[in-house]
């Protein structure tokens, strides 16, 4: 998408939706007779913007403060998803507090973008605000040359979700909890691994003093017997 073909975009664009059509076939007419029979073949195939896409580009324009704020929170919440899938964990409670901001971004210029709406003539349905408010949420982490169409308003559709995978507080809580139910299941085997090292040793150690008593006993008979048998052989030896 390069910068002539979204200015082209986003002069039509600025147009009331209604005239789209009209100002389309002029801008094309325009293109050729300037040369620009390329850019002109493109503009030409560019279909009329839904309602949700023509508010979408009216953003740069009526809430640009609101748009930068909100790129900062997706930028923001690409950072910290990145720390959290590479396991820093401290990333969770940044999170959280991102995608607040995210909201509340997306949510006042929704409302803006849906009072343009009605100044325009069209109706801001809970389904055109909803398309409005993914378009918004997808084109904030978005790569770069999608978020300057929509910050100069030469969207040439919708956006998808693009580049980095999102993942909402839910499943981000779902990462955290399974690394940390990973992370205390291979703590609870280490654990149990060492009592059962204690529980072999304490029984080494029980078997080697119960040897060791019955070997003190056997050398005391030993030693009572050989002082008997002395004693006897004294005695012969006395009489004899």
């Amino acid at each position: 998408m390069d910068n002539e073909y979204t200015e082209a975009v986003a002069t039509l664009m600025r147009r009331p939706l209604s005239g789209f059509t009209a100002a389309r076939g002029e801008l094309v007419r325009t293109l050729r007779e300037q040369g620009k029979t390329d850019l002109a073949k493109r503009i030409a195939g560019l279909r009329k913007p839904s309602v949700a896409l023509w508010a979408l580009n009216q953003a740069g324009q009526v809430a640009a403060a609101d748009l930068d704020a909100l790129r900062s929170a997706g930028d923001r919440l690409r950072q910290a998803q990145e720390r959290l899938l590479r396991g820093d964990r401290s990333a969770g409670e940044q999170i959280s507090e991102v995608v607040r901001e995210q909201r509340g971004a997306i949510d006042s210029l929704s409302r803006r973008l849906g009072m343009v709406l009605s100044a325009g003539g069209h109706a801001a349905s809970a389904e055109t605000l909803r398309r409005i408010s993914d378009g918004l949420r997808s084109a904030s982490t978005a790569e770069p040359e999608t978020w300057s169409a929509l910050r100069q308003g030469g969207l040439p559709s919708e956006p998808d979700q693009v580049g980095f995978p999102m993942l909402d507080v839910t499943d981000m809580q779902r990462v955290t909890d399974a690394r940390v139910d990973h992370e205390a299941e291979a703590h609870r085997r280490r654990l149990a691994a060492a009592a059962d090292d204690v529980r072999r040793a304490e029984e080494l150690e029980t078997a080697a003093l119960e040897q060791e008593e019955a070997a003190r006993q056997r050398r005391e008979q030993a030693t009572e017997a050989l002082k008997v048998a002395r004693t006897i052989l004294s005695k012969l030896q006395d009489e004899g």
